[in-house]
Order: C-alpha cells, then structure tokens, then sequence
C-alpha cells in the first residue's frame, strides 16, 4: 500500500500536467489569439473613422476659412458705414440753426417750386 500512494500521486501529478498541456494552454492561447483578432478588426474599424473624421476636419476648416473671410469683410463694411455716419453727424452738426431747418425739411431760400 505504501507503494500505490506515491504512484497515485505521480499520476495524479500527470495527470493534472497532461490536461495543462493539451486542454488549458491550448485554450487560452485560442482566447488570446481571438482577443487580438478582434483588437485588429477594431483597430481597422477606427483607422477608417479617422480617415473619414480626418476629411471632416478639412472640410470645416476650409469653411471656417471662409466664413473668417466673410466677416473680415463684414467688419470692414460696417466700419466704412459707422465712418460715413460720423462724416453726416459732424456735417449736421457744423450747420447752423437755418441750414439744419433746411436740410430737413427739403425747403431752401432759393427754392423755385413755390414762386408764383
């Protein structure tokens, strides 16, 4: 008896080394092996949205350029309207009490449309 224990052991040892090699190693080699598989797919995946996401990114800064351009020249518009403004406010406001009731009211001294 005292034999078959440490031959049971060995074979119980054996045995546990036999199932590591052909069953569990295998296994987590195939689980590893799809794991990176599915990494690649993925990875594939998001270099296409990059590409697409990259040509975004062009497209709306060209259009940023543009509208950049747009109100570049807005700007400029409406400081050549607020310059014109100011030119008629101080040409007002260098007329006299006579010039001003006649700029307004469309009337001058030498008016010829209500002579008789």
């Amino acid at each position: 008896m005292k034999f078959w224990k440490p031959f049971l052991l060995v074979l119980w040892i054996a045995g546990i080394i036999v199932l590591l090699i052909f069953y569990i190693i295998p296994h987590e080699e195939a689980l590893n092996n799809d794991t990176i598989q599915k990494l690649e797919e993925e990875n594939e995946l998001l270099s296409i949205e990059n590409v697409t996401l990259d040509e975004e990114i062009k497209r709306l800064k060209k259009q940023t350029d543009s509208l950049t351009g747009k109100i570049v020249s807005s700007h400029k518009t409406i400081e050549n309207l607020q310059n014109a403004l100011d030119e008629k406010i101080n040409t007002i406001d260098r007329m006299s009490a006579m010039d001003l009731y006649e700029y307004f009211s469309g009337f001058t001294a030498d008016s010829t449309r209500y002579k008789e």
